[in-house]
């Protein structure tokens, strides 16, 4: 493995408890568990992209972490808009705003969806003394819209795509809903008129990581097809178990151990240039996601994590912040082959 073609990038949703559960209780317990975290990444040579939701910039501890850090240059920060508890609110008197819970940010009208993009971009600024140029759709429903906002804003990178995947089963309304199976695993830079096809915007989109050894997109749309019906399981049993079907790279409790190395391996022999890590603040600590609700998941999520920063720090594959890494790919031309 040559060291030099690939970057490394840890993308973290830092977001409420249980944000999906309660997403009208707002708690921010969880955060107090990224100091350890960060130390964790510092023993790796780690730099993660802290991608922050609106709410997470009311806890003051939090906020002087995070400036603490990005001071030292140990991390980079973005935006993750959950546009329910961004204002402005429909009643004044709300931190949450009960008409949009568990909304995609495509489903928002355009004025409504850029007051609140620029609510969470200047609160960063305001709180953090940084303008963000990274960006995260809230439950991954990226629109063109707020691709022209991020343009307009001089946003470097967008990380919302997940190839292969469709968010059909998250929908509220089953018209509006994120699908990514046509999108491709590589880096881009984006187009007005289409998310999944290159364009000649600024703005790069740096995909997830979401691989396997063979990626046949009609295979794995008749899965997910299939996926509640009778035999859809065992049938997307088969295809994992031939890497068929792909697997997000995310310290999810139940993978065996080894997957996220192996995942990684995978990227790296379809050479993907760039292997991102994604989690949620959450998730690192016991009881505040579903993920995370037994000591034993939680142990189990910590220990994928230093498991794929160990693999990293072997095939010295550098990390970097996902702004810093999309300059890496225009500085080797990544982007004029």
């Amino acid at each position: 493995m040559k060291a030099g073609k690939y970057v490394f990038i840890t993308t973290i949703d830092v977001e409420a408890d249980n944000a999906w559960e309660h997403p009208e209780e707002i708690s921010l317990n969880n955060l107090s568990i990224l100091p350890e975290f960060q130390e964790l990444c510092r023993n790796y040579s780690i730099i993660p992209t802290y991608l922050l939701s609106y709410e997470t910039l009311s806890d003051d501890d939090f906020v002087s972490f995070i400036i603490s850090i990005v001071g030292k240059a140990q991390c980079e920060i973005g935006i993750h808009p959950h546009v329910w508890t961004i204002p402005p609110f429909e009643e004044s008197n709300k931190n949450t705003d009960s008409r949009m819970i568990r909304y995609f940010q495509s489903m928002l009208d355009e004025d409504l969806l850029y007051s609140k993009l620029n609510e969470i971009h200047n609160s960063v600024f305001n709180k953090i003394g940084i303008t963000p140029t990274s960006h995260r759709a809230g439950r991954w429903g990226l629109c063109l819209r707020t691709v022209k906002w991020l343009e307009e804003n001089n946003y470097i990178v967008d990380t919302s795509v997940v190839p292969f995947k469709s968010y059909k089963n998250a929908a509220i309304n089953p018209l509006v809903y994120p699908d990514y199976h046509a999108a491709q695993e590589n880096p881009y830079h984006m187009s007005i008129n289409n998310l999944l096809k290159p364009g000649n915007l600024t703005l790069v989109e740096i995909p997830t990581t979401n691989t396997a050894k063979t990626c046949s997109r009609m295979m794995i749309q008749l899965s997910d097809l299939m996926h509640n019906k009778r035999g859809g399981h065992r049938f997307r049993k088969l295809l994992l178990n031939y890497s068929m079907y792909p697997r997000e790279l995310r310290p999810y409790p139940e993978y065996p151990n080894g997957t996220l190395t192996e995942l990684a391996k995978l990227s790296i022999e379809k050479k993907i240039p760039i292997i991102n890590l994604m989690f949620h603040s959450s998730e690192l600590m016991k009881g505040t996601s579903p993920y995370s609700s037994t000591q034993e998941k939680t142990n189990r999520i910590w220990k994928h994590i230093e498991e794929v920063f160990s693999f990293m720090r072997e095939q010295k594959i550098p990390s970097l912040g996902i702004s810093e890494a999309v300059t890496s790919l225009k500085q080797a031309n990544y982007f004029k082959r």
